[in-house]
């Protein structure tokens, strides 16, 4: 292509952009709204599964072992555990590091393990202490049905584990996902529909002139691509809205969620800072933008090009 005609498609897809002000403004504000729902939902939907990588990054599950469990009793359940096919890692906390573990927790106040002077733990010693393995799963929405596994396992009194927390927050993701798909299709159908309808009146106010090209012999393309130009217009300014009024509205957030997750020390899980997935999104809404202002601006102008 050349320059001379490039600088004409690109000064005509803007010159029609402005010819329909309102229907142009009624077009961005359409494709923002879709793409600000559509953001809101991507961006919960990141955080979740950030929350889910988080969690999945903890110890899963404790299995406790009996007690008075000798030394190679301890080994066959260990085994046992092993032989699951859904356990990931699997790590021995000994009677003597539970009984470290203990006192550690306990002494958070040494007042009360003193009573006249006398240590409480004089006379105990880690006998009483259960060995326990710790263990992550590969899929952690099976959690329930392992836990009946490992119960059944000879030497094994409990298995304690957060029962259905990851895999829930992993169906809430899921469903954020359905239903941010859901809206955002619904809204970009709608926005096709007005930039479509934006772009024929243009079409429509330069019929006679298209046609005119037509016969004189100007390609399909050379007159499709200023109105292609104005949906892209479109689709990019509404993008651009749309980044500029989440971005604000998940800075704030993310700010205050974050500094509230500190002061419960709660470090572990926090949003995902803007400027991480800041690319991300504005590569996405450029994408969607210019998709549905290029397809919408396609439809409204192909019958015309018949003549």
């Amino acid at each position: 292509m050349k320059i001379r005609t490039a600088k004409y498609i690109i000064k005509e897809g803007i010159l029609n952009t402005y010819r329909n002000k309102l229907m142009s403004i009624a077009s961005v504000g359409i494709v923002a709204a879709a793409l600000i729902i559509f953001g809101i939902f991507y961006l919960i939907s990141i955080n979740l599964s950030n929350y889910t990588k988080a969690l999945s990054d903890m110890p899963e599950m404790e299995v406790y072992c009996d007690p008075n469990l000798k030394d190679d009793q301890v080994a066959k359940v260990a085994e046992g555990i092993w032989k699951n096919g859904n356990i990931k890692d699997a790590q021995k906390v000994t009677k003597e590091e539970a009984f470290e573990k203990l006192k550690k927790l306990l002494r958070q106040d040494e007042q009360q393990l003193m009573t006249d002077g006398d240590d409480l733990w004089k006379g105990y010693d880690e006998s009483f202490m259960p060995v326990s393995f710790i263990i992550k799963l590969d899929d952690p929405d099976k959690s329930s049905d392992t836990a009946e596994q490992l119960e059944k396992i000879d030497g094994v009194e409990k298995v304690w584990y957060e029962q259905g927390v990851i895999g829930f927050i992993s169906k809430v993701t899921y469903w954020v996902r359905v239903i941010s798909l859901f809206l955002i299709t619904i809204l970009l159908i709608i926005a096709l529909f007005i930039i479509s309808n934006t772009i024929k009146l243009t079409v429509f106010a330069r019929r006679k002139e298209i046609n005119i090209m037509k016969y004189i012999g100007a390609t399909d393309w050379f007159i499709r691509w200023p109105f292609i130009i104005e949906g892209i217009i479109i689709g990019l300014v509404g993008a651009l809205f749309a980044f500029v009024f989440v971005s604000y509205l998940y800075n704030m957030a993310e700010v205050k969620i974050n500094k509230d997750l500190i002061k419960i020390s709660f470090n572990s899980i926090r949003f995902v800072r803007l400027s991480e997935i800041g690319v991300t999104v504005i590569g996405i809404y450029s994408i969607i933008g210019v998709a549905v202002g290029s397809i919408g601006s396609i439809f409204s102008i192909r019958k015309y090009l018949h003549v």
